[in-house]
């Protein structure tokens, strides 16, 4: 190849700069962009914040920012999906490791790893209870499929006691009207509300004080369906 020949773009774009590749530190970059986001977002609120002062925090130019994101409604939704697929991945965890005799306990420990991250991170908790409502529709659209999405994640531990109850009385009387997917719902809905009065409280009460109201919820559903022996 020629000297003064043009350097071929895939060659430009795998150039290692110490040891690291133009893509990993353009990875990096993007990250530290989310980090000073979420805590930005979830300090002055979305409406206030700037690309300006987002890139100050993160220690980078505006240039950067651009590389990533088209604005700053583009990295909001970057925020709050890093937020929500954390604690997805965490719970999900939580059910893999669960079994028949320890539902109690994976229904505790579930809702101590949601209110933790919220007690260590109350930025999040105002990106994802507050703030996502605020910014425009399509952002309210991603939080409704989100809460879809938890929705679903419980209901694989209430739709086998709702069976076990339809079965034990025969799909007779109140039982045989029950519906995983709506109290599945109606629990979700539960446990955020009062995590949105937790932070607004800024978080003041225990992470396991909160966890043992919730439970009493989640404790009064199972009595219902399964009865006290169980």
């Amino acid at each position: 190849m020629s000297a003064n020949a043009p350097t071929p773009a895939n060659a430009t774009a795998g150039r290692r700069y110490r040891g690291v590749s133009n893509e990993a530190r353009k990875t990096e970059r993007r990250m530290k962009l989310i980090d000073a986001g979420i805590r930005i977002f979830g300090t002055t609120g979305y409406h206030a914040a700037t690309v300006k002062g987002i890139c100050q925090e993160a220690g980078l130019t505006e240039r950067y920012f651009y590389e990533s994101f088209a604005n700053a409604e583009m990295l909001f939704t970057a925020c709050y999906l890093h937020i929500t697929d954390t604690l997805k991945a965490r719970l999900q965890a939580v059910l893999l490791s669960m079994d028949d005799e320890g539902l109690a306990h994976a229904t505790a420990t579930g809702l101590r790893v949601f209110f933790t991250q919220f007690k260590e991170q109350p930025e999040a908790a105002r990106i994802i209870l507050v703030e996502v409502l605020t910014v425009n529709r399509h952002l309210e659209e991603l939080s409704l499929k989100t809460l879809y999405s938890f929705v679903d994640m419980l209901e694989t531990l209430a739709r086998p006691l709702i069976e076990q109850a339809k079965q034990g009385n025969k799909g007779e009387g109140q039982s045989a009207h029950l519906d995983s997917t709506l109290l599945a719902s109606g629990l979700v809905g539960s446990v955020l509300y009062m995590a949105a009065r937790w932070a607004l409280d800024g978080c003041r009460q225990p992470v396991d004080h909160v966890v043992d109201n919730a439970m009493l919820i989640f404790t009064g559903v199972g009595l219902s369906l399964l009865g006290p022996e169980r």
